[in-house]
Order: structure tokens, then sequence, then C-alpha cells
């Protein structure tokens, strides 16, 4: 884990290990939006707030038809 600015940091083959998944399953989260990170010269740090976010429940969301009329 890197520390910037105050803040801590994991890369993305650090988080593979951790979560044991592929660091390309990692690149996908963040290319999605699912977790945030920013790049710092070739380098691409993942936020620990946005790692311990993949844990908290995300309220459900109800799906909502359109009506014809």
């Amino acid at each position: 884990m890197e520390q910037i600015e105050g803040k801590n940091y994991y890369t993305i083959n650090e988080l593979a290990e951790r979560l044991k998944v592929s660091r390309y399953t990692i690149q996908r989260y963040v290319y999605s939006g699912r977790l945030q990170a920013i790049k710092v010269r070739r380098m691409v740090y993942i936020t620990e707030e946005s790692y311990n976010s993949l844990f908290e429940p995300k309220p459900h969301v109800k799906r909502i038809e359109k009506v014809k009329g």
C-alpha cells in the first residue's frame, strides 16, 4: 500500500492479490467506475476508500417499467 498526500492507495496488483482475482478484473472495475483510481505517471492507484466501498451494501433500486399509453 502506498501513501500519497496522507491517503492510502493500492496498486492494481495489490488489490488483485488481496481479493484473489485477476489484475484484469481490477482494471475492469476501475474502467467501469466501480473503483475510483488515480494515475501517477504509468501507475494506477486505487483509493482505500474505494476499496472499502466494494463491501458496503448498495441500496436496492426498484426497476421502473414504462407504461404505454
